[in-house]
């Protein structure tokens, strides 16, 4: 099938027209010949009254004779009716419909003639008896051709309706006939891309389309191989980016190990010091929890140098450690601006959750609001659980955020307020990554209308493994 598809259907469409053609021509020869043999069968018109001629001769050459009933109703017939009538116009014997046929008329006017009545014609025919007439038959008939039997009529109804009903039988035949020739020649090749696309969707680049023609089909299989090719050049980047990386990452965490473990050995020389004031010992227990959690993530960038896909890292923590990690890193701040800090829970703290990624996330979220809540204000943080899905709600008292800001909050390096410096450590960039790892989890993080604060308020929610 060189030639293009749009050419092929025509094609078919007209080899379907042809063959149709040929057939219902050949359907009409056939059954005008079926037609020719049952018109055979057909009684002629004046069949009925050249019936009642013959028959009328025949009763007047022996009247005596046809005066005795058995002989009298031998002459009856299917087309034709045969009464006798008395000469006052009463009926005799015969069919008894035509009862009244002699109300009006005279018989003596009428004998010898031939009258119609009801759709019938009347031979009338004198009764001679002892050179008298004695009363009149009456042959009753219809001029109309009939089949010599019922069957055949019904017969030749169907074949004139299936004569003007062949065209479009023949055509459907051969349109389907053509169609699924038509897709058994394509059904291949189509198959053969479905099952490449499959595995380009799998991420599979190592398959061959060996179907090649210069219709739409075959240009679609050049292109899908040009795309296969392409995306292999693309993969062999990301592999090599992905080995830079790996090198990178390896390279980074063994240069941060160094300082990371003297930081941690000066901070445990300290923790037995006695002259330490109570602060001191606070803050102490925060740097000596931080470095552990930098040696974790200095153990999660060695790992991730290992394999291709980072985000495979299983990293988890139960849910009332990871908070009591977070309050005790914002105590501090929160004491200092002697801000009112309240936590509630409505949900089973047992519950695990991904550690470096949620609590990157609530650093930022506790970080803007202890900035943002003036001193002596008030923050509320929320923890509840409903149809499989964890929320976290975090509110703070302040001017809050202006809605019509609320759709550019989340964008990367936008600041409701532009005269904040980067030289404090506001570059933009918290809730825009902290929304990337929240729907890199599957949830969603928004900004709402506090509920028991003046102020903002912020909501996270999670899915939960089942």
């Amino acid at each position: 099938m060189e030639q293009s598809l749009s050419k092929d259907i025509r094609k078919l469409y007209t080899k379907s027209i042809m063959w149709t053609v040929i057939m219902t021509v050949l359907t009409i020869i056939v059954f005008s010949a079926l037609i020719a043999y049952l018109m055979r069968e057909i009684t002629p018109a004046n069949h009925a009254e050249n019936v009642a001629i013959e028959a009328s001769l025949k009763m007047n050459e022996n009247t005596t004779r046809y005066l005795d009933d058995n002989e009298f109703f031998k002459k009856q017939n299917k087309d034709v009716y045969l009464s006798e009538f008395s000469m006052d116009g009463t009926m005799i014997s015969g069919y008894a419909g035509l009862n009244s046929l002699f109300q009006d008329k005279s018989i003596p006017e009428v004998i010898n003639t031939t009258i119609s009545s009801d759709g019938y014609y009347h031979k009338i025919i004198p009764i001679n008896k002892n050179d008298e007439v004695d009363g009149v038959w009456v042959y009753s008939y219809q001029l109309k051709a009939t089949f010599s039997s019922e069957y055949y009529r019904y017969i030749m109804l169907a074949i004139i309706f299936l004569i003007f009903l062949s065209p479009i039988i023949y055509f459907i035949a051969f349109s389907k006939y053509y169609i699924n020739k038509l897709f058994q020649r394509i059904k291949a090749p189509l198959e053969e891309l479905m099952t490449a696309a499959h595995k380009i969707s799998e991420k599979d680049l190592d398959f061959n389309l060996i179907y090649d023609s210069n219709n739409e089909i075959g240009q679609l299989a050049r292109s899908f191989r040009q795309m296969q090719g392409e995306l292999k050049k693309s993969l062999y980047e990301n592999w090599k980016k992905d080995s830079e990386w790996a090198v990178m990452m390896s390279s980074l965490s063994h240069d941060l190990k160094t300082p990371i473990t003297l930081i941690g050995l000066g901070s445990e020389s300290l923790t037995n010091d006695p002259s330490l004031s109570e602060d001191q010992k606070m803050n102490l227990d925060i740097i000596t929890r931080n470095v552990a959690k930098a040696n974790r993530l200095l153990a999660n960038m060695n790992i991730a140098g290992s394999i291709r896909n980072p985000i495979a890292i299983k990293d988890e923590t139960i849910l009332s450690d990871l908070i009591n990690e977070i309050e005790s890193d914002f105590k501090s701040l929160i004491n200092d601006k002697s801000i009112n800090y309240s936590f509630e829970s409505k949900t089973d703290m047992n519950i695990k959750v991904p550690y470096l990624k949620i609590g990157r996330v609530l650093q930022n979220i506790f970080s803007n609001a202890v900035q943002y809540t003036p001193d002596g204000g008030e923050i509320i943080f929320i923890v509840s659980q409903s149809n499989n899905q964890l929320l976290f709600a975090l509110e703070n008292s302040g001017k809050g955020i202006k809605e019509e800001n609320w759709k550019d909050i989340f964008k990367k390096h936008y600041r409701e307020d532009p005269s904040r410096s980067n030289s404090k450590g506001n570059s933009g960039l918290g809730l825009y990554i902290s929304k990337e790892i929240i729907e890199s989890l599957g949830g969603t993080l928004e900004i709402a209308n506090p509920v028991k604060l003046v102020g903002a308020r912020f909501e996270i929610v999670l899915p939960l493994e089942k």
